[in-house]
C-alpha cells in the first residue's frame, strides 16, 4: 500500500491510500493548501491507524 499526494481539480492537495491492486481504499476528507500539509496529514493517518479501535455502531 502507498499514500499518494496529488492535486485535485480545484488546485489543492489531497492524499489517497492505494492498495497493491491499484484501488483507492481511503482518501482525505479535506483539501490542503500545500503539499507539505497534505503529506503531514497522510503521515499522521499512517502513524495513528494501527492504534485505532474497531467498534460496532
Amino acid at each position: 500500500m502507498k499514500f499518494e499526494i496529488y492535486l485535485d481539480a480545484s488546485g489543492k492537495y489531497r492524499w489517497r491510500l492505494v492498495s497493491s491492486n491499484g484501488q483507492t481504499v481511503a482518501s482525505s476528507g479535506e483539501s490542503f493548501d500545500s503539499k507539505a500539509n497534505a503529506r503531514r496529514a497522510a503521515e499522521n493517518v499512517r502513524d495513528s491507524a494501527g492504534k485505532a479501535d474497531v467498534v460496532d455502531v
